[in-house]
């Protein structure tokens, strides 16, 4: 259960820093200034950013799970699929060319982003698969 709960609190840490508290906490002139194009709305950026919060308190509840000796299977799919369209999504955009006119800084952080949630959707993938 070390695996998993490693693997959690990761997730945990890095949606945290890298997705949901910048979604919700950064004023929109520093995304302009990431060169992030301008949004419609700051709204869909703030109930994306909560959304991605209630996410991390699923994972933490797996984390209590998997410390009981469980395994959180149900969370895992969660991530799984959080993960895996999250990612598949950044990826096609990306390959699509939807970040080419972006600011330098916008587009490494829209790859990093993605190769982050794809590699743990990777892990997740790998940790469904074990027998237990």
């Amino acid at each position: 259960m070390n695996t998993v709960i490693r693997l959690l609190w990761i997730k945990i840490i890095g949606t945290a820093l890298a997705a949901a508290l910048p979604m919700l906490l950064v004023p929109a002139a520093v995304y302009e200034w990431l060169g992030f194009p301008p949004l419609p709305t700051m709204l869909f950026l703030r109930l994306y950013g909560l959304s991605t919060l209630a996410l991390l308190v699923g994972y933490h509840g797996g984390i209590l799970q998997a410390r009981r000796g469980e395994f959180p299977q149900g969370v895992l799919r969660m991530g799984l699929v959080s993960n895996g369209g999250q990612g598949a999504a950044l990826a096609i955009a990306g390959l699509a060319g939807v970040y080419e006119g972006w600011g330098l800084m916008a587009q490494v952080m829209m790859w990093g982003l993605c190769l982050f949630i794809l590699g743990i959707a990777a892990a997740i993938t790998l940790l469904l698969r074990q027998p237990r």
